[in-house]
């Protein structure tokens, strides 16, 4: 009898055992050892890591380019022009400009909105522009997405049908520039898919000079509206007060002589461009008048622009100077700087320097010369 009972139980310790051991082995067999869980999860964050860095280079290498054109000069304006009471339509509250008044991290969260209205409007620019433009940047600019090999053009159409909705969601929402960003949006469509930036240097220039006046009157409408609003919720000014300034007659008229100087001076962009421009058939003023004629019609305007815009300003003699002094050179470069597309883009790069210069006459002077 106590033998039957003792081995009853070892028989019942028995098959426990085995019992766990079974159940063991089937949860090993059925889940991940730790260290190949960890080689999954890192080689997951890795492959997430490099999505995520591909798609901001392809996005640096789509705006880099144009970015010395429009962004950087464009957000100069917006940001002077705010400086500047005669300028805008100030609320009496306001004794001096807006942006004058902030401390310093109020100032460049106004410079980052600024420049941000101006970086993804040219965004979708860049996109609806490259997206039908491989064979001529693989002249001009082979390090852009699609001639590089890193984008295809439908992967940017695609880009572009996802940005635009998102671009102009957030002009209107977030920085109260709906109707800029949907004219924005309309002249972009004309150059690109209109044939407004191909058949007529003239019209291509008139199309950019009205786009460059949007975004300069964007950039000062994000930049005022941004540092007054920051001022009234720093300071003892009521709440009652307006906090988006409008913009002054004289403004409006300050905008449109920018984009005059735009008219008549933003072919010089084109001197770079000539080899890519008479492979895609675009008319532009160096293919359709010649390389010296192109030049003086470059050089001149600069220098006389130079001197009107010093001269509305009422300028010191210092300032005056400089900015004739910078006009002068580049219009010098134009006519006697023919050489490589590396001299022509260094002009390029100049006249950029020379519009944000212009753009700088406003706070550096005072009053305009308005009568």
């Amino acid at each position: 009898m106590i033998s039957s009972i003792h081995l009853s139980k070892a028989t019942t310790g028995e098959s426990k055992s085995k019992r766990l051991h079974k159940l063991h082995t089937a949860t090993h067999n059925y889940s991940v050892p730790l260290p190949e869980f960890i080689s999954q999860l890192s080689q997951a964050l890795c492959a997430t890591a490099s999505t995520a860095f591909n798609f901001i280079q392809n996005l640096y290498l789509i705006t880099i380019d144009d970015s010395p054109t429009f962004v950087v000069p464009n957000t100069v304006f917006g940001i002077a022009a705010a400086s500047t009471p005669t300028l805008l339509l100030l609320p009496s509250a306001f004794q001096t400009a807006p942006i004058l008044t902030l401390s310093w991290p109020y100032y460049l969260f106004t410079l980052l909105k600024t420049l941000t209205f101006n970086w993804m409007n040219l965004l979708i620019f860049d996109l609806a522009n490259q997206r039908s433009a491989g064979a001529e940047d693989k002249l001009n600019k082979p390090w852009r997405p699609i001639p590089a090999g890193r984008m295809t053009e439908s992967q940017m159409r695609h880009w572009l049908l996802a940005a635009l909705p998102l671009v102009l969601a957030f002009n209107h929402y977030v920085l109260d520039t709906g109707v800029e960003g949907c004219v924005l949006a309309i002249l972009t469509w004309m150059y690109n898919d209109l044939g407004g930036g191909d058949e007529n240097w003239i019209i291509r220039n008139g199309v950019i000079a009205a786009a460059f006046g949007v975004y300069n009157l964007g950039s000062m409408k994000v930049a005022a509206s941004t540092a007054a609003g920051l001022t009234i919720s720093t300071t003892t000014i009521t709440a009652t007060t307006p906090s988006a300034p409008l913009i002054s007659p004289l403004g409006y008229a300050w905008g449109a002589l920018i984009s005059g100087v735009i008219l008549t001076t933003m072919h010089v962009q084109d001197l770079k461009d000539v080899e890519g421009d008479r492979a895609r058939g675009r008319k532009s003023a160096p293919i359709v008048l010649g390389r010296t004629i192109a030049s003086f019609t470059i050089a001149v305007p600069v220098l006389v622009w130079s001197v009107v815009c010093a001269s509305l300003w009422v300028s010191s003699v210092p300032v005056a100077a400089g900015v004739v002094s910078l006009g002068g050179y580049v219009a010098w470069r134009c006519v006697a700087c023919v050489g490589d597309r590396k001299v022509d883009r260094r002009t390029w790069q100049l006249w950029c320097f020379w519009t944000a210069v212009l753009y700088l006459l406003p706070p550096l002077s005072g009053v305009a010369r308005v009568k």
